[in-house]
This record gives structure tokens, sequence and C-alpha cells, in this order.
């Protein structure tokens, strides 16, 4: 009798259980978004393009905004300047330009155009040196306290220290027009300094104005006039006409050379008479 095999054949085995793990979150997540995920990608291009379209055209605005400001000169063309490219580094600077050139002819349109500028960029690297424009022109109209606020600000502030030292020696003038030369004295070292180390253009002006800060104005002292003399009584000259009048010279070799008298003779001395002569015996 044939023995029976108890396992089972390949072609007639099956597996005991199955288990069914279906998709996968990640694929559940894309089935879901994958519109979402597209439209992303498309704006995340779109933003990329339109970054360096954008950043090509500020360069291109940049460099026009540039040359326009290289080439102006007149108060008109630094106003056109910061008309047309507002948001421009050059409409700042032309600001700047715009209160020197409005200066001789305006001076609060030049004042007005400085405040203007410091309280729109603060944050400029020129912002020092539009405060000390800002304050010689005050100075310059005799508003010292005004001026002497600002000035103090740019000469101790660490940020300002490349034109911090010009500040320095214009609070040493205010310090010394008022007597305080102690005051001045320190102003002028103050302006001496290069605490960050990148040079001092100013240094020699500071040195000069430190040596002078104790000098006094020589003496004026009024030379005397030498005494008035009174003027002497001069009599008029008198013309004394010459008893013989002058013959004309045609009269004079007219006039025959007058005949000398003859000469009187001398008479001859008188001979002694002779002794009379004795006869003879």
């Amino acid at each position: 009798m044939a023995e029976s095999s108890s396992q089972p054949t390949p072609e007639t085995s099956a597996p005991i259980a199955e288990i069914d793990l279906g998709p996968s979150k990640l694929d559940q997540f894309m089935d879901n978004h994958q519109t979402k995920i597209i439209i992303a990608a498309i704006l995340a291009a779109i933003g990329v393009v339109a970054y360096v379209i954008h950043d090509g055209l500020a360069e291109a605005d940049a460099n026009d905004a540039g040359a326009a400001l290289l080439s102006a000169q007149k108060p008109n063309d630094y106003q056109a300047v910061i008309k047309t490219w507002p948001e421009s580094n050059a409409a700042a600077s032309a600001r700047l330009l715009l209160a020197d050139a409005q200066w001789p002819d305006s001076q609060p349109d030049s004042i007005a155009t400085l405040e203007e500028f410091i309280n729109n960029y603060p944050a400029h690297p020129s912002i020092g040196t539009a405060k000390t424009s800002l304050g010689l022109r005050l100075l310059d109209q005799g508003k010292t306290e005004q001026a002497q606020e600002i000035l103090t600000e740019v000469a101790e502030s660490d940020s300002y220290s490349y034109i911090a030292p010009m500040a320095s020696i214009a609070l040493g003038d205010i310090a010394k027009a008022a007597g305080q030369t102690a005051d001045a004295s320190e102003w002028y070292e103050k302006a001496q300094l290069d605490s960050a180390g990148h040079g001092n253009a100013f240094q020699s002006l500071a040195a000069a104005r430190l040596l002078l800060v104790n000098a006094k104005p020589p003496t004026k002292v009024k030379p005397s006039l030498p005494p008035v003399q009174e003027a002497q009584t001069l009599s008029p000259l008198k013309l004394e006409v010459p008893d013989t009048q002058v013959q004309p010279a045609a009269e004079q070799s007219a006039t025959p050379p007058a005949t000398p008298a003859p000469a009187t003779p001398t008479p001859a001395p008188a001979t002694p008479n002779p002794a009379p002569e004795t006869p003879a015996p």
C-alpha cells in the first residue's frame, strides 16, 4: 500500500494568512495634495525668475541713477535724480549735493534739505557728514546753541569717526570765541585723535588751532602824529625892472662902437737946473 505524504505539494500549498499593507502615507499625501504641490513648485519657479528680473532691473536703475548723479551740476539736476529714482542710493546722495548747491542762493532751502535727509536716511553712510554740514550752516547763521548741540552729537559718537574731528574743531572755535580757552584746547586735542585707525585728515588743522588757542592778538598802537606847523606867509615876489634897457640885437649891431678918448700925455718930470759953471781964474 502506498504511503501518503503529509506535506502539501507546491501546487496545492496555500499561505496561512495574508497582510495587506496598502499605499504608504507618502503615497497618500502625494495623491491628495499633488495639485497643490505642482502649484507651489510653479509659484516657486515664478518667484525665482521674478527675483532675478527685479534684481536686474534694480541694478539697471541704480546704474542709471548713478550716471545721472555724476552728470548733475545744478539744483534742477539733483532734483530730477531724486524724483526719478526716489528709492535709490543716488537719490540720497543727491540730497546732500543739492543742499550745497542751494546754500549760496537760498540758505533756508539748504537747511531744509539737510534736515529732510537726516530724517529720511538715518542709516545712510553719510549721515555724519549731513549732521556736521547742518551744524556748520547753523553756526554760520549765528544759531550757536543749535549748532553746538548737533556738532557735539557728531564729535562724541564712534559711528562718525571719519567726520568727528571736523565737528570737534568747530566746537573748539565756539569755545574760543566765548573765551573758554580750556574747553577749546580739549576740543582741539580731541580733534587730533584717530580712534578708528582710518586716518585723520583734520589732524594738522587741529594742531594749528591748538597752537593759537592761547595766543593774544598784538596790541595796536596808534602812532603819534608830528605837530602841525603853521604855514608861513610868503610875500609875493616883486619883479624889478632894470634901469638900463637892453637894445635889440639889430640896434646893437647898427650902433658903432664908441671911440675911446685920446690918452692924456703924462708930463715929463722936471729936470733940476744944473749948477752954474765956475769961471776958470
